[in-house]
């Protein structure tokens, strides 16, 4: 098996910040009877084993599991003292216990070992045991930076953090990322709140302890004294309904729940709150606050506002979901544990509906899609109380396909409920149709859905490795391959076992970092300790081949038409918003490439490191150091410039000879951090941030003269570009484009137009035009690209083409012009299929003819196009079940 996607987190995503393509060798695998054999050499424990104990243990059964590790130590080649016992789940005769791995008393990143057994002979037999677990760490846990210092670099180098709305940051200590040096030690935050596009953010970020950079980074939102009383209530559709709501000592009603199972053992009730249209990122993460009220009304009747706010039919819906956890399962509430139960309802975004829902950590969030809000959907609702769900049981890491299968198993229990209160058949094709009615009858449902479990999607054939900036690695896209084939296990075995076998695998087989392997693995492991038939067990296997999923899938399917120059690239963007935004920077003959590479097994590089080299030579050539991170590469004729990022500080440095020579400082001042440097013919500009906040704009000449070109107080620069004598930058709130001419000293400027919501994403400069991406839009996201001639910017226009609501990455030179798309699929579940590069030539887009072309023909999306000389390109493909640059000398013009 091939863990690309249970790594790529720390890879793409952390290899860039975490959603590519890290490769771990096949896991060891033991049969019934067999041993399983030793770890791997990728420095991970097996993924799975059985039957290695011949006879019960004695004790509980965590003590039963804490004796078999230690026992087999020579197979985990962990010690037992690393493993912190998390908790024990029972069900009848058989327990999950779960360990956390520490190293050095630091907690592991997704590092978590199940380990179940079964009650026999008095004792506990250990049957298997699931997991990720690193054998190779020795990483010092001693931080060289401090906990305060790592919080200011955190929002200094990531610009998209400093532009969260009501943002709010938690801290927990240290942590060790795996890699495939030992480990890196990081300090962990959280930072919540939203962005001005309507989009929630639960940031988890991890900053090196030793060197300061953001090591990864992912937006970790899974896109929701009583006295009872029965009351009546008014659902959107129109419908009335019994409500179980509390009888206040005034005499007024609230949408209180004090009915269920868990009220008399823990006080746990079902609590919905109307948030009366206050913004959704300040709601977003945290208790509710106590400026958000309960659902409320004069009498036990609720109507009007409670009908139109969803407040109503979240009530309802959470406490269908409690039942049906509650009588199917057996489970008590989201937690486990009888723990309350909210809702809150009504969230806008600046005023406006806010179309969406989630699950923030502690609650489910819900606002108004189309007029109507998200609470109308019981699969909604299931899906988004689903996700906390797994948070208490498999805690899946919300990236690539561990974020798939999180939601997955979120779609698959929201339909699961939804199909059984309305008597669907599983035979019915709507039965796999996600958010369906969230139209209120507007819509066919199939037109109306978010996505369908039974649309037929296999792992070898449609599977997409996707950067982390988009869907968090293709979290939402991904999900019906496998939950497809957990539909198809529901359709041809008894509905309840199948969610019984699912939950199982959740709670007792699936850790943080499983894929889509280990979750056919477990789902196997899960319904033979439920003694499932033979045939059953034939019905399940075929379900996850017929979506293509078995060991080794992922090194079955895509095809690309170009020579790669990278293999398993995570790309450095995905790190710090704004940074390297194409796939290679190319000067002549020479390529730069800047990743991430935090879990790098197969190939063990530096992480966060540029590699370097000729189109037509080989080998390539590693710019690395130990304890910096080095990015955001820029060259010229002679040297390549970089930023250093290090534990005394940020700054520029160079290596001349394009490249292969030395390492050298070019600036790095004590007192101020230098980012986002651009060189051309010897010149230099950079961004220099000082400990106030101001962000002014840097030229150093050829002649070693330096120059504030922002001299300016409160000046905010960001996305330098730098060519033909002209600097161009995105200033003060993201809504200005500025172009300086070097040999005149003069600056022009320009305000975009739709700032309420637009910004400036990207610039970049010809011999005669500057051109830049605006990226905005309400809630969903829209991109359009500008140009205008160098020496008059008020004569700024709109491109006609590429004519695209979701353009990506572009790169332009003075011949050609390429652009990448992307797909808002990831919210809404609206693929089209992968995004392809375009490309036409530079003067037929500004005349505004829509002369495009492919760039390649490869199976797989295609993103950050970057031209050379010629008709030389590179571009990020995601063909294989990895991410690599791929590079033409021409481009591949028709793929008919």
């Amino acid at each position: 098996m091939r863990r690309t996607s249970v790594l790529r987190i720390l890879a793409t995503g952390v290899v860039a910040a975490a959603t590519g393509a890290a490769l771990m060798a096949a896991p060891a695998w033991a049969d019934d009877t067999a041993k399983a054999p030793a770890t791997d050499p990728a420095g991970v424990a097996p993924a799975m084993t059985q039957g290695l104990d011949k006879a019960p243990r004695e004790g509980t059964p965590a003590q039963a599991a804490r004796a078999h590790l230690k026992a087999h130590e020579d197979t985990y080649k962990v010690p037992v003292s690393d493993l912190a016992t998390v908790r024990t789940t029972e069900d009848g005769k058989q327990s999950s216990v779960r360990f956390q791995q520490k190293h050095d008393g630091v907690p592991v990143f997704g590092a978590e070992y199940a380990v179940q057994t079964q009650a026999a002979d008095g004792g506990q037999q250990v049957t298997s045991a699931t997991g990720t677990l690193y054998t190779d760490l020795t990483v010092s846990t001693t931080p060289t930076v401090s906990e305060a210092t790592a919080k200011h670099r955190m929002f200094t180098l990531d610009r998209g953090l400093s532009a969260v709305q009501g943002a709010r940051t938690e801290t927990h200590g240290l942590a060790v990322l795996p890699d495939a040096q030992g480990g890196r030690l990081a300090w962990h935050f959280t930072v919540t709140g939203g962005r001005a596009n309507g989009s929630p953010v639960r940031q988890e970020v991890y900053v090196d302890a030793r060197v300061g950079g953001i090591a990864l980074s992912y937006n970790n939102i899974d896109a929701a004294d009583a006295s009872p009383a029965e009351g009546t209530g008014v659902r959107v559709d129109g419908s009335e309904a019994k409500l179980d709501v509390n009888k206040e000592t005034d005499g007024s009603y609230t949408l209180v729940d004090s009915t269920r199972a868990m009220y008399p053992q823990t006080g746990g009730q079902i609590r919905t709150y109307d948030a009366q249209r206050k913004n959704y990122s300040l709601v977003a993460g945290g208790p509710v606050t106590d400026d958000i009220p309960l659902g409320a009304s004069a009498s036990e009747h609720f109507d009007g506002a409670n009908t139109t706010s969803g407040a109503v039919d979240a009530h309802l819906n959470a406490a269908k979901v409690y039942e049906y956890y509650k009588d199917q399962i057996g489970r008590d509430g989201v937690d486990g544990k009888g723990g309350t139960i909210y809702s809150v309802v009504n969230v806008a975004s600046s005023g406006k509906d806010y179309a969406n829902a989630f699950w923030d950590g502690s609650k489910m969030v819900y606002g108004h899609m189309d007029g109507v809000p998200l609470s109308v959907g019981l699969d909604v609702v299931g899906h988004e109380m689903t996700h906390g769900v797994t948070e208490h049981s498999a805690g899946l890491v919300y990236l690539n396909q561990s974020g798939a299968l999180n939601e997955a198993i979120s779609d698959y229990f929201g339909n699961a409920m939804e199909t059984a209160d309305k008597g669907i058949a599983m035979s019915d094709p709507t039965s796999g149709l996600i958010g369906e009615y969230l139209c209120n009858g507007t819509k066919p449902l199939e037109e109306c859905a978010l996505r369908d479990l039974n649309d037929g999607r296999s792992a070898q054939k449609d599977y997409q490795p996707i950067t982390l900036d988009i869907d968090n690695g293709g979290v939402h896209y991904n999900s019906t391959i496998v939950g497809g084939a957990l539909w198809d296990m529901r359709k041809n075995i008894d509905s309840k076992l199948a969610d019984q076998i699912v939950y199982r695998s959740a709670q007792n087989y699936l850790t943080p970092l499983s894929g889509f392997t280990d979750m056919r693995n477990a789902v196997i492991l899960a319904a033979k300790s439920l003694h499932v038939s033979a045939q059953d067990l034939a019905v399940i296997t075929k379900a996850f081949g017929d979506h293509g999923i078995e060991n080794g899938w992922e090194q079955k399917g895509g095809t690309h038409d170009g020579t790669t120059i990278g293999a398993g690239i995570l790309p450095a963007y995905e790190v710090m918003s704004g940074v390297d935004e194409q796939a290679a920077q190319i000067s002549g003959n020479t390529y730069a490439i800047s990743h991430g590479d935090a879990i790098a097994w197969d190939q063990g590089s530096a992480a966060f490191g540029i590699t370097v080299g000729r189109f037509d030579k080989k080998p390539k050539h590693e710019l690395a150091q130990k304890d910096a991170y080095l990015l955001d590469p820029s060259l010229d004729e002679d040297r390549i410039v970089f930023s250093r990022i290090a534990a005394d500080g940020i700054g520029i440095y160079q290596a001349g000879d394009k490249g292969q020579g030395a390492i050298k400082k070019l600036v790095d001042r004590p007192d101020a951090d230098e980012t986002e440097p651009v060189t051309d013919h010897g010149a230099l500009a950079y961004i220099s941030t000082t400990a106030d906040g101001e962000q002014d704009v840097m030229l150093r000449t050829a002649n070693g003269a330096t120059v504030n070109v922002t001299p300016e107080a409160g000046t905010k620069a960001a996305r330098l570009a730098m060519k033909h004598g002209q600097i161009a930058w995105a200033g003060g709130d993201g809504t200005w484009v500025y172009v300086y001419d070097i040999a005149k000293g003069t600056t022009q400027t320009k305000r975009i137009t739709g700032f309420i919501f637009n910004y400036v994403s990207d610039i970049q400069i010809t011999s005669e035009r500057v051109f830049w991406r605006e990226t905005g839009g309400f809630l969903i996201p829209s991109t359009t690209f500008m140009s205008a001639p160098l020496e008059d910017l008020s004569a700024a226009a709109r491109l006609s083409y590429p004519k695209s609501t979701y353009l990506a990455q572009f790169s332009v030179s003075d011949e050609h012009f390429a652009y990448s798309t992307y797909d808002i699929w990831g919210a809404l579940g609206s693929w089209n299929g992968p995004g392809k590069v375009q490309v036409a030539k530079t003067a037929d887009v500004v005349a505004g003819l829509n002369r495009f072309s492919r760039v390649s023909c490869s199976s797989g999306a295609q993103l950050a196009p970057s031209l050379g000389d010629g008709q030389r390109v590179a571009w990020l493909d995601t063909s294989a079940a990895a991410t690599d640059v791929v590079t033409r000398e021409t481009f591949a013009g028709t793929c008919e």
